[in-house]
Parts: C-alpha cells; structure tokens; sequence
C-alpha cells in the first residue's frame, strides 16, 4: 500500500517559501522611500544650460525689460514733412526723429527780430536823450520796457522753432510709430514708442519670506530661453512694497557685461541660494 499523507501536513508552506516572501516585502517596502527621495531632488535640478555644479536654493522665472522706454508725443500742432528710422530701426541720441513743417513760426521769428532791433534802438536813443535832460524819465522807461517785450516775444517763438524738430533723448531702437509723414497732429498726439535695447535690468517676483536671506550686490546666474544660454548677473534693488495677496517682492537685478544677442521681452530662469522658510507659528487667541 502506498503511504499516506497528513491533510494538514500537505497544505503547510514551506519555510523557505515564507522567508523568501518576507525578504522580497522587506526589499521592497524599504525601496520606496529611496526612490521618492530621487524623483525630489530630480525635480528640484536646474534646467540645462544653468552652468551649476549642483542645485541650489530654488528656481524663479524672469523677464528682460528696458530700463528706458517712453513715447514722444507732438509738443506743437502742425504737419509732419520728415519723419526718422522706422520700426526697429536703431537711432543715436540727438538724431532728428520727427521734423515739423515750420513755415509759420520762422515768419514769426524774422517778425520778433525786426521789432526788437526796432525797439532796443528807440531805447537807446531814449536814453541818449535822457542823459542830455531833453526826454523825461517815462518816456525812458517806457522805451526800455518796450524793447524788453519785444525780447520776450523773440524768447517764445524761438521755443516754438524749438518743438520743430523731435530728437533723440537716447540711442536705441523704434518700437512702433503713431503718425505718419505728411499727417498733421495736435499738441500732445503720440508720435513713436522708443527704447533702449542695450540698457536691460532683470525682474522677478520672490516670496517676500526669502527676502531676508538676499542682499543687494549678490552674484547669480540667468538662464534666458530664447538664447540657450547663461549669462552673469546681480541684484541691485528689492521692490519698495510687498504684496499682501500674493505674499512676493520684486527683485530687480542687471546683467554684467554686453551681450549683444539680448533683448527685451526675453524670458528665462534664476537660480538663487535661498531655502524655504518655515512659517511662523500662529499666536494663539488668550
């Protein structure tokens, strides 16, 4: 007869099999943490590009703008005959923008002229007079008072003469332009938008938490997109006001040095040696 087995006996697992199974939960219940830990710091590393030997502190986005942009506007009403560089085109400071036509106003100055030359010759023979007693002494001063008039009216047309041209208060680039050769415009109508391409300044919001762990003057490294590149900068001014909402400070930083393949509008990142504050705790109510 063959032997027979015990029911019970048959159905027990092996101990071998159990401790293989503890081994393998153990391996991978304690795998885990490691592994979390690596996907953290992978997603806390720079961008390519940054030039880092490793990561410090946290990543922010920043934006490249002009230090000096405006628009010029019309100071005078009259029909535009020159106009300068178009869009994009680069200019140097004092190079006429806009010209006027001024047909008008140099009338006006040969006008001024001839009267003052008119009246500071009655004052002068008034005065020739009034030193021989032959004149009385209002009609002296009348006489000054006149050609003293006549050169405050030759002063306010040569500012007008002034107005008739629109120059360059700095070299840079045209944005967009607002008039048109031959247009006529009124005092005060925008003419062109105007920058500095070459005077570019860093900024970015922080959390105002970190602002205290930064100091004006220190170095950074900034990656722009467009460029693929980094390029060395430094913080030279915190936002004068917090936002309470947000809770952010602007930080205003320039790059050092001339990079010709910069311009404004740029964007990239920063990277700065700063760690996250631990918030303060709430005073509890008494």
């Amino acid at each position: 007869m063959f032997p027979t087995s015990n029911p019970a006996t048959a159905r027990r697992p092996n101990g071998n099999m159990w401790g293989g199974c503890l081994f393998f939960c153990a391996l991978l219940w304690g795998g885990l943490p490691v592994l979390a830990a690596g996907e953290a710091a992978g997603s806390a590393a720079p961008p390519v590009g940054m030039g880092m030997a490793k990561a410090v502190g946290a990543v922010w986005r920043v934006e490249l703008l002009p230090k000096r942009r405006t628009t010029l506007s019309s100071e005078m009403a009259a029909r535009i005959i020159t106009l300068g560089p178009r869009e994009g085109r680069r200019f140097d400071k004092g190079d006429v923008l806009v010209a006027f036509d001024c047909a008008m106003e140099a009338a006006q100055m040969q006008r001024a002229r001839a009267m003052l030359d008119a009246a500071e010759a009655k004052s002068q023979v008034s005065d020739r007079l009034s030193r021989l007693q032959a004149t009385s002494k209002l009609e002296e001063r009348v006489a000054q008072a006149e050609a003293a008039q006549a050169r405050a009216e030759l002063a306010i047309i040569q500012v007008k003469i002034n107005h008739c041209q629109v120059q360059a208060p700095f070299a840079g680039r045209v944005i967009a332009l607002s008039a048109q050769e031959h247009q006529f415009v009124k005092a005060g109508d925008p003419l062109m938008e105007i920058l500095d391409e070459q005077s570019l300044e860093l900024v970015f919001l922080l959390p105002s938490r970190q602002l205290p762990q930064l100091a004006v003057g220190e170095r950074f490294q900034v990656y722009i997109d467009e460029t693929q590149r980094a390029y060395p900068a430094r913080i030279v001014a915190f936002g004068a006001l917090i936002d309470s909402v947000s809770q952010s400070v602007k930080v205003f930083g320039s790059i050092d040095g001339s990079f010709p393949d910069l311009l404004p509008g740029m964007s990239g990142v920063v990277q700065l040696a700063t760690s996250e504050a631990a918030p303060a705790p709430v005073p509890s109510s008494p």
